[in-house]
């Protein structure tokens, strides 16, 4: 087993400017698809040079990022959001969240009209018209990770109000969760200057690795004489719907509502349980039916998410796969006595940098729907 190196590396959050590197413990960071992961982590400030390692000016918030090197590689970028200290404990404390946490600050002020507009390009464009705006530039590039996709054949008809102030990623994840959506994510790594850069990235259809009896060969998890340490299988019925309703623009009866439902399961026997959800600015009749049915497709059977802990340097390693992978996990234990085998998509991972124990990794996994 090889030494893992970290780097903690703080920035600038306009310029990009390196203003410091600080030995940060107790790092704990995620990864989430479609959303912003977290970091938290802290410094005791009577072990080190705060001064001297210019600690104060590279910890502001919303004024600095931290990036996270593990062995040469960018694997973490966001931006430092709160930050506290204790005189007692002399303890510094930071929480950041990834890049696409700043778009959740950034509103749609200028009405903006898009009419049969690939759903790709809106969302590139509005990023785009948030980085035009004065000190609103954050430096994010477009699909630069040769796997993104600029262009998904689905075209969208959607009108943004300047009144609504609607946050920017808002709007995309709305686009996003329609029944063919897309997935997205801000990653950052270093750019052939050996800069740090970052690139916002959209993927049609999904993001990562997909199984497919074609394409069977995808990291593997296995217990027990396997690579698990440990797992948990949540099984949460009280956010199941199988008829779900969408609510669209308009107001009392000529409010727009599309339905969907899981006929299957009803005819099956399965009690009726609904659900609703509002997006008030959707016009779009086709656009609110494809929400339904995406909303529907998330909910219709109990969500199941096992979480995993593995050990990084045991194959497939920490930095093989990443959020978005489609993962085979095979259980045989109490819990699944004839075994279970079954393929998974990576939805979120979170990371413990190894300080006095072992690194170690954590896979949120949501079931794909294939048993093999």
């Amino acid at each position: 087993m090889s030494a893992t190196s970290y780097r903690f590396l703080f920035t600038d959050m306009l310029t990009g400017s390196i203003i410091g590197e600080l030995p940060i413990t107790g790092v704990n960071f995620t990864q989430q698809l479609n959303t912003a992961g977290t970091l938290n982590a802290h410094l005791l400030l009577s072990g080190v040079d705060a001064k001297g390692l210019n600690v104060a000016a590279s910890t502001i918030p919303m004024r600095c990022a931290v990036y996270v090197d593990r062995n040469g590689t960018i694997i973490w970028g966001g931006i430092i959001w709160a930050r506290g200290y204790n005189s007692k404990t002399q303890i510094l404390t930071i929480t950041a969240r990834e890049w696409l946490s700043y778009f959740e600050r950034r509103k749609i002020t200028a009405t903006t009209v898009y009419t049969a507009q690939d759903q790709l390009f809106i969302a590139q464009n509005l990023i785009a018209n948030a980085q035009s705006v004065a000190s609103g530039n954050v430096g994010c590039l477009f699909n630069v990770d040769p796997l993104s996709t600029s262009i998904s054949g689905v075209t969208v008809t959607q009108t943004y109000y300047s009144y609504e102030l609607k946050a920017v990623l808002t709007a995309i994840q709305d686009l996003s969760r329609q029944s063919g959506g897309f997935d997205y994510a801000i990653d950052c790594y270093y750019d052939g200057g050996g800069n740090i850069a970052k690139s916002f990235n959209t993927y049609y259809t999904r993001r990562g690795i997909a199984y497919s009896s074609s394409k069977a060969s995808i990291p593997v998890f296995e217990l027990p004489a396997g690579n698990i340490v440990e797992y948990d299988y949540p099984e949460d019925g009280s956010i199941a719907a199988n008829t779900v309703y969408v609510q669209g623009a308009g107001s009392n009866e000529g409010k727009l509502i599309a339905t969907a439902a899981d006929a299957t399961k009803l005819a099956a026997g399965w009690p009726l349980l609904e659900d609703s959800v509002s997006y008030s600015n959707i016009t779009d009749t086709g656009v609110l039916a494809n929400l339904a049915t995406g909303k529907l497709n998330s909910v219709s059977y109990p969500p199941t998410t096992l979480k995993v802990v593995a050990p990084p340097y045991q194959d497939p390693m920490f930095g093989t796969y990443r959020v978005g992978d489609d993962i085979r996990v095979r259980l045989t234990d109490q819990r699944f006595p004839d075994t279970s085998d079954a393929i998974y998509r990576l939805v979120a991972l979170t990371v413990q940098a190894g300080e006095k124990m072992p690194e170690q990794v954590s896979l949120t996994l949501a079931q794909a729907g294939t048993s093999i």
